[in-house]
C-alpha cells in the first residue's frame, strides 16, 4: 500500500511539474515579431504629409526657375537677333544668367537638404511608434525586414507590419 500511494504521489508530482515546466515556458517564451520596413515607411501618415508639403515647396522653386529660364532664354534671342549690342545689355544679360545659375544650385541643394530633414524626421518618428507598440503590446523583439539579408526567413504569423502601420498612423493622428 505504500508503494501504490508512493507511485501515485510520484505520478501526481510527476504531472504537477510537467504542467508548471509548460506555464513556466509559455510565460516566459519570448513574444518576437517582425515588419516589413519598406511598407511601413510608405504607408505613414506623416511621410506623406511631409512629401505632400515637400512637392509644394519643390514644384514653387520649379516654377520660380522656369520664369527665370524662360526670361533668360527671351533675352538671349533678342539679343541674337540685334546687331549691335551694347557693353551694359550683355552685362544684364550676363548677370541675369548668374541669378538664374546660382538660384538653380541654391534650390537643387535646398531640395537636398530638405529631403534628408524630412527622412530624418520621419525615421525617427517611426522608430519611436514601433518602439511605443511594441512596449505596448509586449513584444520582447521585433525585428525589420528590408530584403538587405538581416532577416532571411521569418514565419508570417509573426508578421506585425499591419498592425504597426494601422498604430502608427494612429498614434501620428493623436487617436493614441
Amino acid at each position: 500500500i505504500y508503494i501504490k500511494r508512493m507511485n501515485k504521489v510520484v505520478v501526481w508530482l510527476a504531472l504537477v511539474l510537467s504542467i508548471t515546466s509548460i506555464v513556466i515556458t509559455q510565460i516566459t517564451k519570448p513574444k518576437n515579431g517582425f515588419i516589413d520596413i519598406g511598407q511601413v515607411y510608405e504607408k505613414f501618415e506623416l511621410k506623406k504629409d511631409l512629401a505632400k508639403k515637400f512637392a509644394i515647396v519643390r514644384d514653387n522653386r520649379k516654377k520660380e526657375t522656369d520664369s527665370l529660364e524662360l526670361s533668360l532664354k527671351l533675352l538671349e534671342a533678342k539679343l541674337r537677333n540685334q546687331k549691335n549690342i551694347s557693353d551694359a545689355e550683355a552685362a544684364s544679360f550676363q548677370m541675369q544668367r548668374d541669378v538664374y545659375i546660382e538660384k538653380a544650385k541654391r534650390f537643387e541643394e535646398d531640395n537636398r537638404l530638405l529631403t534628408t530633414q524630412y527622412d530624418k524626421e520621419i525615421l525617427d518618428q517611426l522608430n519611436q511608434y514601433v518602439n511605443d507598440f511594441g512596449a505596448e503590446n509586449k513584444y520582447d523583439y521585433i525585428f525589420g525586414n528590408d530584403n538587405n539579408g538581416s532577416l532571411m526567413h521569418a514565419n508570417n504569423k509573426h508578421d506585425v507590419t499591419e498592425e504597426v502601420i494601422k498604430y502608427i498612423n494612429e498614434k501620428y493622428k493623436g487617436l493614441k
